[in-house]
């Protein structure tokens, strides 16, 4: 498979994958299904095994292979596995391991992924881990998505602003207010709404994101600082978004009524 090819199959790969509700890919099972069930996980286990040496040949292609299978697969030793491709040479391989892992948020595998987003040279994979990130909570997960909301490249420092709107986080309240500057439109909308899911914790970004309600370029930044504004509740946001309420953009002009409504039910 030429390499052109081979980065946009990953990427529809992982887009798939992050967007999947449940990572389980087996079956419930009744008692009255328990011999099949075994023999099942014995089938499951020879898969394992099986994509788990293929992980160590000396082809990308084959590695790619073993890393999109494994990521379907439940259990401890596909988690071990997909945890070894983390370091491995192609980026391709290395991503695809992180979104494998994504959907294994009650493994301990976030600061593996944490480790990938602060210091993989590929920006392909960072993004990935950044987005991976978004599933699992805890300081050292925190943490590294600060620190991207730094990174040079602009859809790292987009990803890590999205995987810090998953989990309000206090945390991250003066990064994020930092990063409603970015020079990227996305980044700032995507900090605003970050900013939001903190509600009341968020109070201190109130005048930066009335700045952005009044004067960003951008109508999605607008609409998000909107909605972040009436999450957030405070009523010094009021005459600002009084004002956006009457804009010609009339999805801004709805934010804004809903976060009118929002601050005032409070």
């Amino acid at each position: 498979m030429p390499v052109a090819r081979n980065i946009r199959f990953v990427t529809l790969f992982v887009v798939v994958l992050f967007a999947r509700i449940s990572a389980s890919s087996l079956p419930n099972i009744s008692p009255q299904q328990n011999q099949t069930s075994q023999r099942y996980s014995r089938e499951i286990e020879a898969e394992v095994a099986r994509w788990s040496k293929q992980l160590k040949s000396a082809g990308q292609e084959d590695r790619l292979e073993a890393a999109l299978n494994l990521a379907h697969l439940e259990g401890a030793a596909a988690t071990s596995s997909l945890a070894s491709a983390l370091t491995d040479s192609s980026a391709l391989v290395r991503a695809v391991a992180l979104a494998g892992l994504a959907n294994r948020p009650g493994t301990s595998v976030a600061p593996l992924i944490a480790v990938r987003l602060t210091s993989d040279k590929d920006p392909f994979v960072r993004k990935t881990a950044a987005y991976a990130l978004g599933r699992f909570s805890g300081t050292e997960r925190t943490a590294a998505l600060i620190a991207a909301l730094k990174d040079k490249d602009l859809e790292v420092r987009g990803a890590a602003a999205v995987s810090l709107g998953d989990h309000a986080d206090t945390d991250a309240v003066t990064p994020l207010v930092a990063a409603l500057s970015d020079k990227t439109a996305f980044v700032r909308a995507q900090a605003a709404r970050a900013l939001g899911i903190n509600t009341k914790g968020a109070a201190q970004a109130t005048p930066p994101l009335i700045k952005l309600l009044t004067s960003d370029d951008d109508g999605d930044v607008k609409r998000h600082a909107a909605t972040a504004l009436g999450l957030i509740g405070e009523r010094s946001a009021l005459p600002a978004l009084q004002t956006a309420s009457h804009s010609s953009d009339s999805y801004l002009a709805q934010a804004a009524r809903d976060a009118i409504a929002m601050i005032e039910a409070k």
